[in-house]
């Protein structure tokens, strides 16, 4: 599992890397290694009791997939300057990620190709342009853009 989260972050780091090719004005893909990267600053001390079931509902959708702890969610949400408009964005994903995979007997590798998907599909605008980076198991590229039609 740790493994499959660390392929599925460094090919999500790939859209947080962008930088200007000032000759196209083109946004320019740039791998960062995630050893690299450290967390920001905690924004807030708590969160409230509706963030925090908030959390708890998104750590239990994607629990089979992800093997992050709650404390570790609830601290990554602590360190977004508007958890609530990132939680609408993770209650976002759960939803295609739910809708995509209860529809459908998917195997593990399958759901978290699907999540894979879910994830990097939320950090990008051109999703023709994320199919080239991700590094699906099971899904077809077809699946993929099905998964992202949900989104």
């Amino acid at each position: 599992m740790k493994i499959i989260v660390h392929a599925i972050l460094s090919t999500l780091l790939v859209f947080l890397g962008f930088g200007c090719d000032k000759r196209s004005q083109q946004p320019q893909l740039q791998r960062v290694d995630p050893a690299t990267l450290q967390p920001g600053p905690l924004q807030h001390e708590e969160l409230s009791r509706e963030q925090l079931e908030r959390v708890a509902n998104l750590h239990r959708i994607f629990s089979e997939v992800d093997s992050s702890p709650l404390e570790k969610w609830i601290d990554n949400f602590k360190r977004d300057i508007d958890p609530d408009s990132e939680l609408a964005l993770w209650e976002r994903m759960a939803s295609t990620y739910t809708g995509y995979c209860s529809r459908r007997n998917l195997s593990l590798d399958a759901k978290q190709d699907v999540y894979q998907v879910v994830l990097l599909r939320s950090t990008t605008p051109d999703a023709e342009k994320m199919l080239d980076y991700l590094n699906l198991k099971v899904l077809t590229p077809e699946q993929a853009r099905d998964v992202m039609k949900s989104f």
